[in-house]
């Protein structure tokens, strides 16, 4: 390409040249990247009156447009940019030569004939003279400067040339120095977020463990060491500040009954490199007992773990709230078995009025047979023997009342449903006689043994009996039945079913008959069929309801069958 020289006089050069210099200076002052690209593009606009300048900066395989500059009415308008270089706002054919040859380039557009002619950008913009002046450092592109100067009939000078190239050496080193203090400024920005958020995350983990007393813990293999956190500490009573204690120190304040089987559960954790999941008593050195929860994770290297990381859980607060809440149920179905056993006041009077009528008619008997003239000593000892069976009839009822309304702990053995049967009905017949309700009884189960608690299970039998008698005291139009039957299902499970004849069950109150304190008796508390229901759970077994047809309702509940 040939290009007109421009002839600028001697006082002139030397006058723009002092600029140059004073130009670099700022260079070299310019604090961060932001204040060195205006600084640049000040300079520039200052020292060639370009109307337009631009400064680009080669990325991979892309050209980022970092800031930019031009001239408006209000003066020069100066803005950082940092996006993609749009080449429909550019001569691609001029800056990719400059790139190519990091070497400064200019074209008199629209002046003179030039090889960019045909580029889409001069083909619609003209009658300007368009310079690229690549800013390099150690024959390495840093940047470019793309400006737009007021077309003229002349040349620039190679001494003016010659200066702008050295400002541009000097703008290269000053902007790589400029990118990597803005990387470290970056990078400590990014190392004093990281410590900030790791004091945050230490202080927000220091504050879950203390709210929900859980301790994190990490445990070296290798040297047979536990690193704690400060609540691992407290739990355990240690000194916050050694955070540091020895496994075999820690074992030996495990209570002595877990101490064996905790240890065992460990050992074979880590024989086969598996999760930790152990519970446990702990035993302070004041000589109180913590109930605790400790899971952990073996942590892997080159195949093989040698570490344990995991948490240990104070969970003394909570099993002392669910021994409160298993006290509060077991004195909450005691005070329904009172109740039922209330209900039941007739008959269990008739029950005992028995035995003891039988005793004194007995007696009476006896004593004739001694105040006759020649005493039948073998009639006397008869009544004597009848006397005592009936005593101990009557005792029989009264230690079963007794057993059923004290408060007793739950003991499974292995029971004849049928007798506990037949034992609640026992209580509950005179109820039957007075509401005038037939029992119909099927029991045709031949497997009959279960593994049971029978003070719970008489008080599921005896509500749903008394439920089922309630139920049809307001029948007058048809015969009340009581249909108690028994069957088994592949000798596995047995059902205890118990029909009524009464109103029924409707599907909105099916839904909501087991939901404690939901009843639809005018006095009833709701909590008798909420405790059944729970006790039946407790045996492994199921209680439903369901509407009988064609009329009354129908119960029925199951319990496995003891194994032999």
């Amino acid at each position: 390409m040939k290009h007109q020289k421009l002839q600028i006089s001697d006082d002139v050069s030397n006058q723009q040249l002092s600029k140059l210099l004073r130009a670099s200076k700022a260079i070299a002052e310019a604090v961060d990247y932001a204040t060195l690209l205006h600084t640049l593009l000040s300079i520039i606009v200052e020292q060639t009156g370009a109307k337009r300048v631009l400064i680009l900066k080669p990325q991979r395989d892309s050209l980022i447009l970092e800031a930019r500059a031009h001239s408006a009415s209000e003066g020069v308008l100066i803005e950082p940019v940092r996006c993609e270089a749009n080449w429909d706002e550019l001569p691609k054919s001029l800056i990719n030569t400059a790139i190519q040859t990091q070497k400064l380039l200019y074209a008199n557009i629209g002046q003179q004939s030039t090889p960019y002619d045909l580029d889409p950008y001069f083909q619609r913009f003209s009658g300007f003279t368009a310079l690229c002046l690549p800013m390099i450092k150690q024959n390495k592109l840093i940047a470019l400067f793309y400006m737009e100067l007021n077309s003229k009939e002349e040349s620039f000078s190679e001494s003016y040339l010659s200066v702008l190239t050295f400002l541009a050496t000097h703008a290269a080193a000053a902007i790589e120095a400029a990118c990597l203090q803005r990387r470290i400024d970056e990078v400590s920005l990014q190392h004093r977020q990281l410590e900030r958020a790791l004091r945050l995350a230490d202080k927000s983990l220091a504050l879950g463990e203390k709210i929900s007393r859980t301790g994190s813990w990490r445990w070296d293999l290798h040297k047979n060491t536990l690193v704690c956190s400060k609540e691992f500490c407290h739990i355990f009573g240690l000194d916050p500040q050694r955070r540091s204690i020895l496994f075999t120190e820690f074992a030996a304040c495990i209570h002595p009954d877990d101490k064996d089987a905790v240890l065992d559960q460990i050992n074979h954790s880590i024989q086969t490199g598996t999760a930790i999941n152990v519970e446990y008593r702990f035993l302070k050195a004041d000589g109180s007992v913590l109930y605790l929860t400790g899971q952990g994770c073996p942590v892997f290297s080159t195949g093989k773990h040698i570490d344990y990381v995991g948490t240990v859980n104070d969970v003394t607060a909570q099993r002392a709230a669910e021994n409160a809440l298993r006290a509060a149920q077991e004195e909450l179905a005691r005070v329904s078995r009172i109740t039922t056993v209330g209900q039941l006041s007739s008959s269990i009077a008739h029950e005992i009025n028995q035995p003891l009528m039988s005793i004194v008619a007995n007696a009476g008997a006896g004593l004739r047979w001694l105040h006759r003239p020649v005493p039948d000593l073998q009639q006397v000892s008869a009544s004597l023997q009848a006397i005592a069976t009936e005593g101990q009839r009557a005792g029989q009822v009264v230690e079963s009342l007794r057993t059923l309304t004290k408060n007793t702990k739950v003991v499974l053995s292995v029971l004849d449903i049928h007798d506990v049967l037949k034992f609640s009905l026992s209580i509950a017949r005179r109820e039957m006689e007075r509401r005038h309700v037939s029992l119909i009884l099927n029991l045709d189960s031949k497997l009959s043994h279960i593994r049971g608690d029978m003070v719970q299970l008489q008080q599921v039998i005896l509500n749903l009996v008394m439920n089922a008698i309630e139920a049809m005291s307001e029948v007058s139009n048809k015969s009340r039945e009581l249909i108690i039957s028994t069957f088994t299902e592949k000798d596995q499970v047995i059902f205890i079913k118990i029909e009524d004849t009464g109103p029924g069950i409707s599907n909105q109150i099916k839904d909501h008959l087991f939901d404690a304190f939901y009843t639809t008796k005018k006095d009833g508390m709701g909590i008798g069929l909420a405790i059944c229901h729970s006790i039946i759970n407790m045996h492994g077994g199921k209680l439903s309801a369901a509407a009988r047809q064609p009329v009354g309702s129908v119960f029925s509940f199951s319990i496995p069958i003891a194994k032999k």
